[in-house]
């Protein structure tokens, strides 16, 4: 990895590590299915020395456990640099969950399925897992889901995957600039946007100069110049990895062919939350997915902003995503 990449991945764990959290892997199934992910101590199996897990989470004995965040990311580098702007302000009020989807960063399996539900039905079992997760076992714990793009159909799932599970309460999900409504239309018209025959050339770019497409589409405002060195180094550590099992995902899709049930409303309260100006998944794709959610599903759109709001406004998308997942009392308590 050349030292821009690695002095940026360096900087992003240390924003996970500084709120508290950890790196761990858990093997989750019979068919080998290992997640790599971070997690507050709090959460974790005790250290090798024997001391049980702790300070990650400003928990106490006497204090009742907070609730869960698990933020599942999208295409691209791992968890660690999609959410590093998020990590903090959650971590004054939730333990986090942030794994790395199957076939990003350390994240495996021998089984031959590639769907989204399969990456939902690994997380499910990294949550219901008593030993993967200890301080989760044995308690009713809160548990919200956020995913953002491709993480987001993951996190649909997950919340169905959750419920009626005895250890875990489902509580909100938030769907992020995620097309929950996407068919062969949509990836086509992606497709031309990036200049290739298919969407999986885009989303999983095997040059430098399909990288820079995927960028500028992105972002609402790309940066004018960004070095060769530096595209080379995240093409080769972060789309080159696994690249055909990455291909493999954007096929698996679960479409309502496969699930009838598929786009039926969620039964938890749902927050969209949409950069103004997409070209990943246009904006209107946002109240379609509304549409389809019900009720329960309200939208917030981010102003001058892309496919990767969350990145490019973190305060605004931040203060909306405590604002929906926190009881008014405790934002007013913090406004004191």
């Amino acid at each position: 990895m050349g030292f821009a990449v690695s002095l940026l991945n360096a900087i992003f764990r240390r924003m996970f590590t500084s709120a508290g959290l950890r790196p761990h892997s858990a093997v989750v199934d019979d068919d080998g299915t290992t997640l790599h992910f971070w997690a507050h101590r709090s959460l974790l199996p005790p250290s090798k020395n024997g001391t049980a897990a702790s300070a990650g989470s400003k928990e106490t004995t006497t204090t009742p456990p907070r609730p869960v965040v698990v933020l599942v990311h999208g295409f691209g580098p791992d968890p660690t640099w999609q959410w590093a702007a998020q990590v903090g302000p959650l971590s004054r009020h939730f333990d986090l969950v942030v794994p790395a989807l199957l076939f990003f960063g350390a994240s495996t399996t021998r089984a031959a399925a590639r769907s989204d539900a399969f990456q939902a039905a690994a997380i499910a079992a990294l949550l219901a897992g008593a030993s993967h997760l200890p301080g989760l076992d044995g308690q009713s714990r809160q548990v919200h889901v956020v995913g953002t793009s491709y993480g987001g159909l993951v996190a649909r799932h997950l919340a169905r995957a959750l419920s009626g599970k005895a250890a875990v309460e489902v509580g909100k999900v938030v769907l992020c600039n995620s097309d929950l409504v996407k068919g062969p239309d949509d990836d086509a018209a992606l497709a031309a946007k990036g200049g290739v025959s298919e969407v999986t050339e885009l989303m999983a770019p095997a040059d430098g100069k399909t990288l820079r497409r995927l960028m500028a589409l992105c972002v609402h405002r790309p940066p004018k110049y960004i070095p060769e060195f530096i595209v080379h180094d995240l093409l080769r550590k972060y789309f080159a990895d696994k690249r055909e099992e990455k291909i493999q995902l954007i096929k698996g899709i679960v479409t309502e062919e496969d699930d009838a049930q598929l786009n039926s409303p969620l039964p938890q309260e749902v927050l969209i939350i949409w950069g103004e100006f997409d070209q990943i998944f246009p904006v209107e794709k946002a109240y379609k997915v509304k549409e389809i959610l019900g009720e329960k599903a309200t939208v917030k759109i981010i102003p001058n902003t892309g496919h990767l709001a969350h990145q490019e406004d973190p305060k605004m998308f931040n203060d909306i995503l405590l604002k929906f997942l926190l009881p008014s009392s405790v934002l007013v308590n913090d406004a004191k």
